[in-house]
Order: C-alpha cells, then sequence, then structure tokens
C-alpha cells in the first residue's frame, strides 16, 4: 500500500514538472513574438520617417527655389528690369523641367506688376509679346489683361489674324498633301492594273488571259487526244504562241 503511495507522489511531481516547463516554453515563445514584432514596427516607423525627411528635404529645396526666384524677381523690378522678371518667371515655372515648383501668392503678384508696368511703358505690341503673355495667361488678372486689351486691341487683333491665317494654311497645305498623295496612290495603282493586264504567265487560264490586254489570239490550233485537249493560241501582235492544256496555260513561246 505504502508503495503504490510513492509512485502517486512521483507521477504527480513529474506533472508538475510537465506543466512547468510548458508554461516556460509559452512564456518564451511570447516573449520571441512579442520583440519580433516590436522591431518590426520599429523597422516600419524607421522607414517612413525615412521617407517622410527625403519628401521634405525635397519640398524644403523647391519652396527655397522658389522664394529665390521671387527675391530675384523683386531685384528686377527695383531696377525696372520688367521683361526680365517676366522671362525669368516663365523661365522658372512654366519652362522648367521640374513642374513641382510652384509660384508663391507674392511671386504671382510681382508677375503681374512685372506685366503691368512692361506693356505701360511699351509703346507696340509685336507677335514675341502675344506668345510670351499666352504661356500664362490665367496668371494674370483682369486689371492687366484690360490694360493690355485696351492699349494694343489693334495690334492684338491683327496678331490673331496672322496666327489664324498660319492655321488655315497649314490646314490647306496639309490638305493638299492628302489629295495630292490620294490622287498619287491612285495613279500608281491604276498603273499596277494596267500593267498586270499585260501580263501574262504560266498557270492562268483561257479566260483570265482573254481578260489581259492580249485579248483574243490572231488564232487558234487545237488538239485533241484520249489525254486530253491541247490549244496554240498565236498572238502576231506580241510575237507570242501561248499553249493550253485543259484550259491552263502552261508554255509560252516566242
Amino acid at each position: 500500500m505504502r508503495k503504490n503511495k510513492v509512485n502517486v507522489v512521483k507521477v504527480s511531481n513529474q506533472y508538475k514538472k510537465l506543466i512547468m516547463l510548458t508554461l516556460c516554453l509559452l512564456t518564451l515563445v511570447g516573449c520571441t513574438n512579442e520583440e519580433t514584432k516590436k522591431k518590426l514596427e520599429e523597422n516600419e516607423e524607421l522607414i517612413e520617417t525615412k521617407q517622410t525627411e527625403e519628401i521634405s528635404v525635397e519640398d524644403q529645396k523647391r519652396q527655397e527655389k522658389a522664394e529665390t526666384v521671387e527675391k530675384s524677381i523683386v531685384k528686377l523690378i527695383e531696377e525696372e528690369n520688367y521683361l526680365d522678371a517676366i522671362t525669368h518667371y516663365k523661365n522658372t515655372f512654366i519652362q522648367t523641367a521640374d513642374s513641382e515648383i510652384k509660384p508663391t501668392e507674392k511671386t504671382i503678384e510681382l508677375y503681374n506688376l512685372a506685366v503691368q508696368k512692361y506693356f505701360e511703358k511699351a509703346e507696340t505690341f509685336d507677335y514675341y509679346d502675344y506668345i510670351l503673355l499666352s504661356l500664362d495667361m490665367e496668371k494674370l488678372n483682369e486689371n492687366v489683361t484690360s490694360l493690355i486689351y485696351q492699349k494694343f486691341s489693334t495690334d492684338i487683333e491683327e496678331i490673331e489674324a496672322f496666327i489664324q491665317k498660319g492655321k488655315d494654311e497649314t490646314r490647306e497645305r496639309i490638305a493638299n498633301y492628302k489629295a495630292e498623295r490620294a490622287e498619287r496612290e491612285a495613279k500608281e495603282q491604276a498603273k499596277r492594273i494596267e500593267e498586270s493586264k499585260n501580263r501574262v504567265y504560266i498557270g492562268m487560264t483561257k479566260e483570265q488571259v482573254l481578260a489581259t490586254n492580249w485579248g483574243e489570239p490572231d488564232d487558234i490550233n487545237r488538239t485533241i487526244t484520249s489525254y486530253g485537249t491541247s490549244e496554240q493560241w498565236v498572238y502576231s501582235a506580241y510575237g507570242k504562241y501561248l499553249y493550253f492544256e485543259d484550259g491552263i496555260l502552261v508554255t509560252i513561246q516566242d
């Protein structure tokens, strides 16, 4: 009886050890998973932070460039170099390869001021001025555009008429070119068809030969045998003899 009790105690102790070992393993695994998850989250945060910093740096560079341009335009206006100020604005914000650079509100105001001052002093309005303005008309306020159109309405009308005339002439040239090309292609096609009508070749049927410019032969010599029907067609004008076997051209002789 005592022996059985000892065995029960041993089994109970072993069972407790097994439970403790299992709990330890689960704890370790849980810790490991938590650490791994934490490291992954930290790495993701680092990547996001780095990307944000890179974007911020690029934005900052663009902003600094825009502000530098603004200062340059201010200086040019103070020196009354209005055309240079307009050109500098357009080269930076319209014709630049970096489309992300945007003018500040103050820069747009300065651009309007430069345009206004330039055309207040201008005595003429030419094609270059028209093209210069058309590149960024939406940035000009109504007062500036009204000034330009009132002062140079005749010049603008003449330039627009000239441009329209150029467009019409271009369309006419294109239309003429297309018509000439179509006519040329039609002639070439007709020539190919005509040449094909003059061409007789082995394998043609009698009907196909008759449909060519050779037309009806001057004479036909027909031979009927047990193997089939042979015909010799004589074309004196071409100096040719055509030989048919059962209606198919098999030989052409001089």
